[in-house]
């Protein structure tokens, strides 16, 4: 046996870079197309794009699971980058004057704040009594739209996750005679492909993003008595609210910029025909409903 490896290393060595290179990359495809969750990834697949897979893995939010009995977990979320800037302030993981001094990557790090789901059931359950609670919810449409945009859209590398495997797929289920190079990149999903994918299958399983999920299924606001309920339209007053409520040390959380997508929700709904609208109101028409939001100041009209 020993010989063996011997002889194996030997051969190694021998080989050319070209050669252990084509091997790498063979090996690399082989187990690619033997999982059924990476078999559309491509055979290439960069630095870039792993650092991007593992970006969504860790989300763009803190998810925290709750168990309660024999019921199946909660997932619910509770902040979103620049929340966990704050909190990991507030909770002393870091001591920052700016919070936009903390890496986007440093905040979404596994070890950047204790999740609910470390603690014991009863543990947990004190927490959501006795602790501050609080969710920010965002137009649906708008929700959608910061989805595509950021995801499908967007030339950063960390849209590149989601064109490989979510722009790919819905090129192929949803556009016709679909050229060789969409296929393979899956980088040009127009805004109207996106909503048929999402109104047809998108947010109909358990596994739907959640990015794009209804909040009133990512986040139970019926199951979870939140202390308070934001929305990302006042995220500058609500915020302060939040901060007040836990007699937080000052500390300057980041303006948004919700217009800017408020602002091109009119442009991209053009696109869609009245019947796309209408099928979409319906999939996310709780999250109107149950946040008090309408389509008035977008359509001219309400959807009832």
């Amino acid at each position: 046996m020993i010989s063996n490896f011997t002889s194996l290393d030997e051969e190694i060595e021998n080989l050319k870079h070209e050669d252990l290179c084509e091997i790498t990359h063979s090996t690399l495809r082989r187990l690619l197309a033997a999982d059924p969750l990476l078999s559309d990834l491509p055979g290439d697949v960069t630095t870039e794009e792993v650092n991007a897979q593992i970006a969504v893995l860790q989300g763009q939010s803190i998810t925290v699971f709750i168990l309660r009995n024999l019921e199946s977990p909660l997932a619910v979320v509770v902040a979103c980058t620049n929340w966990k800037r704050v909190l990991m302030v507030l909770t002393d993981r870091i001591n920052v004057t700016n919070l936009m001094d903390i890496p986007a990557s440093l905040a979404h790090a596994n070890t950047s704040l204790t999740r609910l789901s470390e603690y014991n059931k009863a543990q947990a359950q004190y927490f959501l009594t006795h602790y501050t609670s609080f969710l920010v919810v965002r137009q649906p449409f708008e929700r959608v739209l910061s989805a595509y945009r950021n995801k499908l859209e967007d030339n950063q590398p960390s849209a590149k996750y989601f064109q490989a495997r979510i722009g790919r797929y819905i090129i192929k289920r949803y556009r016709q005679n679909p050229s060789k190079i969409d296929l393979e990149t899956g980088d040009n999903v127009t805004f109207r492909e996106f909503v048929q994918y999402l109104i047809r299958e998108g947010i109909r399983n358990d596994a739907a993003n959640e990015h794009w999920k209804p909040i009133y299924e990512l986040c139970y606001p019926c199951a979870v008595n939140y202390t308070f309920i934001g929305k990302y339209e006042h995220m500058d007053e609500d915020s302060d609210v939040i901060l007040n409520m836990v007699n937080a040390p000052p500390i300057l959380f980041p303006h948004s910029k919700s217009g800017q997508t408020s602002e091109k929700l009119k442009f991209y709904l053009r696109q869609l025909p009245l019947s796309d609208i209408e099928q979409l109101y319906r999939m996310y028409e709780l999250d109107f409903k149950l946040f008090g939001y309408n389509l008035e100041n977008v359509l001219g009209f309400d959807i009832g």
